[in-house]
């Protein structure tokens, strides 16, 4: 992930220039999108934060939905330290979200709910915390067969994943939400492939005729 210098971001936090390992105190998380990605309110505004070194399922992939609730349990409504590590392609902050001495990110990993995201890993104890989940079989350890999210969304799903929810997108496509049939494909394009036309409201909700029915 690389450092971005994205004027509308630098805005909300009335920053000259992003400098990683930045702290923000008392933050409230007002929405969680998934389970490795939540909205902030910084500077009155809201930010969309994707927590740092972890990568939890989709929400259409098994467990997904698990691992929302789980951290929306932690997290949602509830003051937290954000400590900013980078700023990924899609400008969302990259950050761990801290609170009462526990590091949230750590704690979904320990619990089954996310992997460990090897590609952008800084802290290798990370690696600890999710082999005792896998020898305990907590949460997303505990079914007969687990997909790695970035190969759930490289359509690369292999046995435990039929064909009713196997993705067949591609970032080629660049749809409106018109021409969309689920919340699935939605989040699909924003998240993956930062289709932003599809949030008009910049809520963190693609396509909100499907998503919020």
């Amino acid at each position: 992930m690389k450092l971005s210098s994205s004027l509308g971001l630098l805005a909300v936090l009335s920053l000259s220039a992003f400098s990683s390992d930045r702290q923000f105190e008392s933050v409230s998380i007002t929405k969680v999108i998934d389970g490795d990605t939540v909205i902030a309110k910084l500077g009155g505004k809201p930010v969309r934060i994707r927590l740092a070194e972890i990568d939890a399922p989709e929400i259409g992939q098994p467990w997904g939905l698990h691992a929302k609730k789980a951290l929306e349990a932690k997290v949602l409504g509830i003051p937290i330290n954000l400590e900013v590590i980078d700023v990924d392609r899609y400008d969302r902050l990259v950050a761990r979200l801290n609170l009462d001495g526990r590091q949230i990110n750590r704690e979904l990993v320990g619990e089954g709910h996310a992997w460990v995201y090897r590609r952008y890993m800084r802290d290798e104890s990370l690696l600890i915390d999710e082999t005792n989940a896998i020898k305990r079989k907590q949460g997303l350890w505990g079914k007969a067969s687990q997909i790695a999210p970035w190969e759930w969304r490289m359509g690369k799903g292999g046995e435990g994943l039929n064909s009713s929810t196997r993705v067949t997108r591609n970032c080629n496509e660049k749809p409106y939400c018109k021409n969309l049939k689920t919340c699935d494909d939605a989040l699909f394009f924003l998240e993956t492939c930062n289709l932003k036309r599809l949030d008009g409201d910049q809520d963190g909700v693609p396509c909100e005729a499907l998503c919020r029915p």
